[in-house]
């Protein structure tokens, strides 16, 4: 882990920026003094490029399976924008498995520019079904897609794409506002999922229910946790020992959260467990699970090497 001054260059530029406000209100302009070198994160452009793309190309495949399912049929127009998408990232994530046999610099950053360019659109269209989905009138939309599943897997392509630009500009910041990112990231999308998997449950099965709902409560405090420690720790994000003990919190409760999803996976694959929801779904926010535990510890890790 390199310590430096996060004021080199053009990379991060320290401010304050509350997540409540618009980025042109956010008094960027206004710093203070830096208390010492901050530990800057770190990155391998090809590995972490076709990491992401293995990893977000497939999610954002299903996302599109997802939602063609859940269209009313009278829909068409949806279901057949929605298919085309799920071939356009079926192609990219099989363009993506072949430059892994044989990376270069040149053929990760064309993957990595196809993959922001798709999912720039991407966003437009699920923000369309959105749209649609809140309004009233003729131009809404029925189905079984909810607003917040919309906007959810709007807000995961949007992290994609971040990452993605992060890599491709090389532009850098300081670890500890990429570990409470992450974390603000994760733990918004795995409440999210606790709320969707208590829908998608069978009344019957109580004792699941009871224990999606927990994890739910969990995640939004673990959330305004890391939102009110990303305050905290604005505007130049030193590396505090609280962030140590914060990040062995949140691997303990995404650890425990991946293994209520595996349990459920398989009780769905065996046809033990009530519920609506598709092996495929329920696999889908398992890997999710997963993705924010090695995150974590990745995390622990890039910690430990601070001096």
């Amino acid at each position: 882990m390199i310590n430096e001054s996060p004021n080199k260059g053009d990379q991060f530029k320290p401010g304050f920026c509350q997540p409540d406000c618009v980025k042109q209100d956010c008094p960027t302009s206004f710093t203070c003094p830096v208390p010492g070198p901050v530990a800057i994160a770190q990155s391998d452009f090809i590995n972490d490029s076709l990491d992401n793309n293995l990893f977000w190309l497939q999610i954002m495949m299903e996302h599109a399976i997802f939602m063609r399912l859940g269209f009313a049929c009278v829909n068409i127009d949806l279901i057949r924008e929605a298919e085309r998408y799920e071939q356009a990232y079926l192609k990219l994530l099989n363009q993506a498995k072949r430059i892994v046999s044989n990376p270069t610099e040149q053929n990760v950053r064309l993957l990595n520019q196809a993959s922001i360019e798709l999912t720039l659109n991407y966003v437009c269209f699920k923000t369309k079904v959105l749209d649609r989905s809140i309004t009233g009138g003729p131009a809404k939309i029925g189905g079984y897609n909810f607003p917040l599943l919309i906007d959810h897997i709007r807000r995961e392509a949007l992290a994609f794409i971040s990452r993605l630009t992060a890599l491709q500009t090389g532009r850098k910041e300081p670890l500890a506002l990429t570990i409470l990112r992450d974390q603000t990231f994760w733990h918004r999308i795995m409440a999210d999922h606790s709320k969707f998997i208590v829908h998608l449950l069978d009344p019957a099965e109580r004792q699941f229910i009871e224990k999606a709902n927990m994890f739910s409560r969990v995640f939004d405090d673990k959330r305004f946790e890391a939102l009110d420690l990303k305050s905290m720790f604005e505007p130049n994000f030193p590396v505090y020992p609280i962030l140590r003990r914060f990040t062995k919190d949140s691997l303990s409760v995404a650890t425990k959260i991946r293994d209520f999803k595996a349990a459920a996976l398989q009780l769905i694959a065996e046809g033990e467990l009530l519920s609506v929801i598709p092996e495929l779904l329920a696999d889908h926010v398992r890997r999710e699970a997963e993705r924010f535990v090695q995150t974590m510890q990745r995390s622990l890790k890039e910690l430990s090497e601070v001096k």
